[in-house]
């Protein structure tokens, strides 16, 4: 009888010293995917050709701070900027805030300024909820 209570108490020790460690954040714990998110938008001249601007700037409105998506000569495409990126998604909050993005037509020297909404913070990755695809310049 010793025996099996020796036993019995060796199993009820071992079982609860086994307990699962997780990672914990201000987030909680989640599973996300490897992917790295980014959100762009296009810029085009009045005959809806691509477009590069200058002085782009991209500024939380909510948060009153500037933001830098951190891709420095990732705007491979003729016209496509990286506004938002995995890389500073904790700039912007769970529910999203308002972005301010500002380019200016290198040729026409017109500025333009478009808001956008862009959530991050406690999420997987960075995403738009709203703003246009494409910047029109006139």
């Amino acid at each position: 009888m010793n025996k099996n209570l020796i036993l019995l108490f060796i199993a009820a020790v071992l079982l609860v010293s086994c307990k699962k460690t997780q990672q914990k954040s201000a987030c909680g714990t989640q599973a996300c995917t490897d992917n790295f998110a980014t959100v762009g938008v296009i810029y085009i001249d009045n005959t809806g050709k691509r477009i590069s601007v200058g002085s782009l700037t991209v500024f939380n409105v909510t948060s009153n701070k500037e933001l830098y998506p951190g891709l420095a000569n990732a705007n491979t495409i003729q016209g496509y900027y990286v506004i938002a990126s995995d890389q500073n998604k904790m700039d912007y909050s769970t529910d999203g805030d308002i972005i301010k993005v500002t380019a200016t037509d290198t040729t026409t020297h017109q500025i333009k300024a478009v808001n956008f909404k862009i959530s991050g913070g406690c999420n997987c990755h960075v995403a738009k909820i709203s703003g246009p695809d494409t910047i029109k310049f006139d």
